[in-house]
Order: structure tokens, then C-alpha cells, then sequence
């Protein structure tokens, strides 16, 4: 009998959940137990906007043209203000000595250039609360308070860019820095490239074939003409010298367009790209060509000697001390970075500057 007992128990409790599952299977039109059926659900999501995922990590940043011409140029560290470039030369006279007798004649020249810096600086403001109902807000850290007072997630990547940027603008202004510019990133001081354009004491190259403009149809002669202005002891000292042709990346691409299209080479060109820059060894010669961003775009071309060019800043390593500091006042991330910057050059006879023919 127990047995019995029992067995009726759990065919009632089988009947009861029978029941309630054809409620809810009746209710929602779904045969769930049907054998051989398929599933059946109808889903509306027509009230959902589309799904657009914001959960990526990933942040990408934009190109940026920082360059490398510190890297070949000298560097002069913990000039705060000014400092002299001391030079030394001579041109002692051979004189006869047939006689005894002492005829002084000649000596020691004693110079100097002064390389000047100016302070500059990068700095911006944040507010932390912008970031919020976007999909920026997932880059804050958790808490109403600490979310003000602590960089974003992207901070390091943010770091990173920042370091290029600092170093594209400060080789900007050293190439291209015109007091006179409209530009006012480039109004602290006068750069390598306004200097060189009114030396007078610099090597002239004048263009063999007139021409205004640098094209595929004259690059390599243009360059050809540069190498043959500059000095002969510069050429036979290039690398104690540090001697190469610095232009635009149209120009340096135009040579070498010339040089396969019209001249009688095999195209084994050895070039490369690197940091920004285009450069191969000039055919027929020995020099080494080598673009510049800050020469982009423009006729420009320079025999240089970055033996004598100079640098001058307090603390190489400043330029890449960026720092996050939270300001009670306002209650904002603020983000900056101060360094020194200047340039000067030695031995301008040295140097080569290209003149197209002036257009009429």
C-alpha cells in the first residue's frame, strides 16, 4: 500500500506541472513539448535603435610628420638663455726661409656664433565630465569624485601622440620659425631656412636649365646642380662635414621620377623611408639626398652640414615631460609640457642654398 501511496503522489505532482506548463505554453502560442517541431519564437525588436558597439579598447590617432633632423644635427644641453658656439681657424703664409731671420706673418682666427632658446610650452584643459554620455565615458575610472581628479584610460596613449606632436612642432619651427609668420606656432624665432635664404655668406646654386618650378622634368638636374655648387672640400670631407642635400618629399620623388624616365640607368636606386623622410644616394655622385617634412611642398633644396648646425634646448629630455595636474580651483585635468628651443650654424661658406630662375 505504501508503495501505491507514493505513486499516486507523484502523479498528481506530474499532473500539476502538466497544468501549469500548458498555461504558460497556451499563453505564449509556443509548442515547447511538440516532437518533431521546430521552436517557434517571435521577437520584435522594432522599438531597438541600431547596434553600434562602443566597447572597443582601441584608439587610433592621426599621422603625424614629427621628423628627425635633431637626430643628425648637434645638440647643446642646459642653455637657459644663450650660449656661444666658439670657432677657430686660420690661414698661416709659406714663406721662404733662405735666410736666418724671423718675419711673422698670419695667425689664429678666434670666432663665435650664439645660439639663443626661448621657453615654449604645450598646454590644455580637460574636463572629465564631458566624456561622459558618450562612448568616451568608458575611459573614465569609477567614482563621481575620482573621475575629476584622475586622467582618462587613454592617458599613456594620449602621452605618446602628445611626444610626437611636441616634436613635430618644435622641428617645425626650427626648420621653418619666421618671426614675421602668420603662423603662431612658428613666430618664437627665426629658423634654419630664413636664415640660410638671407646669408649672404652662403653658396649660391644657380639652376643650369632656367626654371621656376622643380617637376619630373628637371628634378635630378636641379639636384646635380646643387651638389656642384657646394664647396669641394665640403664634398671631400662629406662626412666629417655631415654633408647632404635636404629638400621637400615632391622634389626628392621628382629626381628620381627623371632619373627613371629620361637618363640611362638600370633603376637599381637604393632608397629609403624612414622617420618621415625619402632619401637614396644621388647617381653620379656620392651624396646622399634626404627629404624633410618641413621642406614639403615647396622648391627648397639646401646643401647642408649638420656638423655645424646646432641645437640648443636645457634639457633634451624636457620636451617629452608632459604631466597631468589636477587644479581644485576650477576642477579640471590640466596637461602640459614647457622646453627650451634654438638653432644656429657655423661655418656658413659651408653651407648651399638652390636659386631658381625668378619668373618674368
Amino acid at each position: 500500500m505504501e508503495i501505491n501511496v507514493k505513486t499516486s503522489k507523484s502523479e498528481k505532482i506530474r499532473e500539476i506541472m502538466k497544468a501549469k506548463f500548458s498555461f504558460f505554453r497556451d499563453k505564449l502560442n509556443v509548442s515547447f513539448f511538440s516532437k518533431g517541431k521546430r521552436h517557434e519564437h517571435a521577437w520584435d525588436v522594432s522599438a531597438l535603435a541600431t547596434y553600434v558597439d562602443e566597447q572597443s579598447p582601441e584608439i587610433m590617432a592621426d599621422l603625424v610628420n614629427a621628423g628627425n633632423l635633431k637626430s643628425r644635427i648637434k645638440t647643446l644641453t642646459n642653455v637657459k638663455g644663450q650660449q656661444k658656439i666658439k670657432t677657430i681657424n686660420s690661414a698661416p703664409s709659406l714663406q721662404a726661409a733662405a735666410s736666418c731671420g724671423w718675419s711673422a706673418s698670419g695667425g689664429m682666427i678666434l670666432t663665435d656664433e650664439t645660439i639663443t632658446t626661448v621657453r615654449v610650452k604645450i598646454q590644455e584643459e580637460y574636463c572629465n565630465e564631458d566624456l561622459n554620455e558618450t562612448w568616451a565615458e568608458l575611459e573614465n575610472i569609477v567614482g563621481a569624485m575620482a573621475q575629476d581628479e584622475n586622467p582618462p584610460s587613454f592617458a599613456d596613449a594620449m602621452l605618446a601622440y602628445y611626444q610626437l606632436r611636441a616634436q613635430e612642432l618644435d622641428e617645425n619651427l626650427m626648420v621653418n620659425g619666421d618671426t614675421a609668420s602668420l603662423d603662431l606656432d612658428l613666430t618664437h624665432y627665426d629658423g634654419f631656412a630664413k636664415l640660410w635664404d638671407n646669408d649672404a655668406d652662403l653658396n649660391v646654386a644657380y639652376v643650369s636649365t632656367p626654371a621656376t618650378t622643380i617637376s619630373a622634368t628637371n628634378g635630378f638636374d636641379v639636384l646635380i646642380d646643387v651638389d656642384d655648387a657646394v664647396p669641394t672640400i665640403v664634398k671631400r670631407h662629406r662626412n666629417a662635414a655631415g654633408y647632404e642635400i635636404i629638400c621637400g618629399y615632391e622634389t626628392a620623388q621628382a629626381a628620381l621620377t627623371q632619373i627613371y624616365t629620361d637618363k640611362d640607368y638600370s633603376a637599381n636606386i637604393t632608397f629609403d623611408e624612414t622617420d618621415g623622410s625619402l632619401s637614396f644616394t644621388l647617381p653620379t655622385r656620392n651624396t646622399v639626398v634626404r627629404s624633410i617634412p618641413q621642406l614639403d611642398g615647396t622648391d627648397s633644396v639646401y646643401g647642408v652640414c649638420y656638423n655645424y648646425m646646432y641645437y640648443g634646448t636645457d634639457l633634451e629630455a624636457d620636451r617629452d615631460g608632459f604631466s597631468w595636474k589636477y587644479s581644485d580651483y576650477d576642477e579640471k585635468l590640466r596637461f602640459g609640457v614647457k622646453w627650451r628651443s634654438g638653432i644656429q650654424y657655423i661655418f656658413p661658406e659651408y653651407f648651399t642654398r638652390l636659386r631658381l630662375t625668378p619668373a618674368s
